[in-house]
């Protein structure tokens, strides 16, 4: 099973990028992909347009996604913090 690293505070995440140069894309859709995985279990593509017209097509298993947008969702919904009195 693939795994998936989750970054709930992602601002400046890939710093080693910087010196590796990336190409920078835009996400334009997201499939689901029944029997998508070796298990037989469903995945998920993402359809990704790099700014030179290239496509790349991304995956990954449906439980990750899934777990991803619950931790995400949770974070957005948490309480800002706020300073100890």
């Amino acid at each position: 099973m693939p795994s998936l690293q989750i970054i709930l505070e992602g601002d400046k995440a890939w710093p080693d990028l910087v010196s590796k140069g990336w190409k920078h894309g835009l996400l334009e859709a997201v499939a689901r992909l029944s029997l998508g995985m070796q298990s037989g279990a469903s995945s998920v593509g993402l359809r990704i347009k790099l700014d030179d017209g290239t496509y790349v097509i991304a995956e990954t298993s449906m439980a990750l996604f899934l777990g991803a947008a619950l931790a995400f969702k949770t974070k957005e919904e948490m309480p800002t913090s706020t300073t100890p009195h």
